[in-house]
């Protein structure tokens, strides 16, 4: 097969600015080639890096892009002029696939660029029924599938759920040394925004360190505006949160190996989202989960296709009016029964280890085959 892969004006790839799914797309585009099909990504232009390439087999076609602001209306119109200036010249190719916005729209203008199918990793927002012609919806996880079953129920016969993936060979468990350490860290990998739940992170931690001493909280990510984050106001809010507390703000860690480390580091994970009608299927928990940490989640149907409770990670309730009072409580049940976080540790490794590129993009594949030789969907 030939595949093509557009994925908008936003982050360039490989990942040179953070972003999850440009690692996702990387990766899966080289696993499609090593099973023996010819794959191009579609992407941004980016600083250093050239118009065209290959990288392990894979072609880089590199062709405008834009930051992305924090106004949603201006952002749907550079991504428009984005998708306007690039359908015309997308390549011959069986299958396109894409999570832009516009995209979808104007693909079906060029029937020779191949079936149309739709990466969905952010909540539908509506706008489903603009995409009557797409062959084939991909949702990252079955909160997604539902959501755009509902508001589109024409789609219905069209969506196969295919999780994100992550890097294995990178993300997997270190030594066991740093069980025996006193201090326990608890790590978050992700934006540092609102909608993500840093405010509600600290203020647990806050609580747990009146009844544990030894702890130490370290937050990895990107709190500038372009990058996603909840900007300078945001940090200055936290940061006087975390003042007289062992807790360090660190710059995000593009490099996949570093951040793989950064995991091993840890005790505990983190990820406390509030976004009720913003997250798909994370890929840091995921990644986390494969260096065996242990994750704590919010309580979003999202996680749900990932993490069961006290098997293979904990949650805690954030819609309570003492969600910080949760969260502490689970951190402390989790360092102080350490044997059942142990035991929920391997589980964990071994729950992400069935979320490898090789059998993800073998599901991709499979999915592709049949859009192709059977038109089933």
């Amino acid at each position: 097969m030939i595949i093509s892969i557009f994925t908008g004006p936003w982050l360039p790839v490989p990942a040179k600015k953070g972003g999850a799914m440009p690692k996702v797309w990387q990766g899966l585009a080289e696993e499609f080639v090593a099973q023996g099909h010819q794959v191009m990504i579609l992407c941004r232009s980016y600083e250093g890096q050239p118009q065209t390439e290959f990288i392990n087999g894979v072609q880089y076609i590199r062709r405008g892009g834009f930051s992305q602001s924090t106004n949603i209306y201006i952002d749907l119109l550079k991504d428009l002029f984005y998708a306007l200036i690039n359908f015309p010249v997308l390549p011959h190719a069986h299958i396109i696939i894409t999570n832009d916005f516009w995209l979808p729209i104007f693909a079906p203008l060029r029937p020779k660029v191949g079936k149309i199918v739709v990466n969905v990793n952010r909540f539908p927002k509506g706008q489903f029924w603009l995409y009557a012609k797409t062959h084939l919806f991909i949702a990252a996880s079955q909160v997604i599938q539902k959501a755009i079953a509902t508001q589109y129920p024409a789609a219905s016969s069209r969506i196969r759920v295919i999780h994100n993936a992550i890097d294995t060979s990178i993300f997997s468990p270190g030594s066991p040394a740093k069980s025996e350490r006193k201090e326990k860290v608890i790590l978050y990998v992700g934006r540092i925004h609102p909608e993500k739940g840093i405010h509600l992170l600290l203020e647990a931690f806050l609580m747990l360190s009146q009844k544990k001493s030894t702890v130490k909280l370290r937050i990895i990510g990107p709190y500038k505006q372009h990058q996603g984050g909840g900007g300078e106001q945001y940090l200055q809010t936290l940061l006087a949160k975390a003042e007289g507390l062992n807790v360090e703000f660190l710059e995000p860690i593009f490099d996949v190996h570093k951040l793989a480390d950064a995991y091993r580091d840890a005790d505990l994970f983190c990820y406390p989202s509030l976004a009720e009608k913003g997250e798909a299927f994370p890929v840091a928990p995921l990644e986390a989960m494969a260096t065996s940490l242990v994750p704590v989640v919010s309580d979003l149907d999202c996680f749900r296709d990932l993490i069961e409770e006290k098997k293979t990670g904990y949650y805690f309730n954030h819609r309570s009016s003492n969600a910080a009072e949760n969260l502490a409580d689970v951190f402390y049940s989790a360092i102080l029964n350490l044997q059942q976080t142990q035991q929920i540790s391997v589980r964990a490794v071994e729950k992400a280890s069935e979320y490898s590129y090789h059998k993800i993009a073998k599901a991709y594949l499979s999915d592709f085959a049949r859009l192709i030789e059977n038109n089933k969907y």
